[in-house]
């Protein structure tokens, strides 16, 4: 069976993609309705089928002249390592068509991403909604 990558988001069962988040781990269960609406709002994204299965998704917000973010990039563990993230980021990396790509990421997982040149930046700020729990996890100081 052959990987395919899809930007048709037609296709997607938003309960699959939320047990995909949840096994990975990417932090809290997600609520396949929330998602829906954050990749339909996206509009840059993709997603990664091994046969039908649904195995990876990610998606990134541009304003297609300066500035894109790309979010929740997800593999199930068992297809983790086979070049699937990284072709999904150079997707929307590729197709976003600005100056900056900024990437929204878990703690730990900075070396990976280093190797498409991003690079730890020194005036991000974000604010949450648990201020306590975003620094229990390590994303804010």
């Amino acid at each position: 069976m052959k990987m395919n990558l899809s930007t048709n988001i037609d296709s997607i069962s938003w309960e699959e993609l939320a047990r995909i988040f949840e096994l990975a781990p990417l932090g809290k269960k997600r609520d396949p309705e929330k998602l829906e609406v954050a990749f339909r709002n996206s509009p840059l994204r993709v997603f990664a089928f091994y046969g039908t299965e649904l195995v990876g998704a990610a998606r990134a917000l541009s304003d297609g002249v300066g500035r894109a973010a790309i979010y929740d990039v997800v593999v199930l563990p068992k297809y983790q390592g086979n070049g699937i993230g990284s072709e999904m980021i150079r997707r929307l990396i590729q197709a976003a068509h600005v100056d900056v790509v900024m990437l929204y990421s878990v703690p730990g997982k900075e070396a990976y991403y280093e190797r498409f040149g991003f690079r730890k930046m020194r005036t991000a700020m974000a604010i949450f909604p648990n201020e306590d729990e975003a620094r229990e996890k390590g994303l804010i100081e």
